[in-house]
């Protein structure tokens, strides 16, 4: 009797705790999923912020192109960190630093 009373009990006590263990993992893997779910938003984010860096340069430059073929003037980056124009780079620059290397 005391060998099935013991049985009983262990037995009941891994029933009770397997499910306890099982919902603790899938609350951990649960956990998990949200935290690269949350990186993976971070990363799209910093991905759309440098597309759009990427876009502001390329509109920038083609204005540039632009601006010189209708004026007929050629617009430099100065060793100050400013465009000026002028009939070629080196007179643009002059009074600027020179041209940015």
């Amino acid at each position: 009797m005391k060998r099935l009373i013991a049985r009983s009990l262990i037995l009941m006590l891994c029933a009770g705790a397997y499910p306890a263990m099982a919902q603790e993992g899938a609350k951990d893997e649960a956990k998990k999923a949200g935290e690269q779910t949350k990186e993976a938003g971070k990363d799209a984010g910093s991905a759309a912020k440098h597309a759009g860096k990427a876009t502001v340069k390329a509109t920038k430059k083609g204005t540039r192109s632009v601006k010189n073929a209708v004026t007929g003037d050629i617009v430099a980056v100065c060793a100050d960190g400013k465009e000026h124009s002028g009939d070629n780079p080196g007179d643009a620059c002059k009074d600027h630093g020179g041209v940015k290397k």
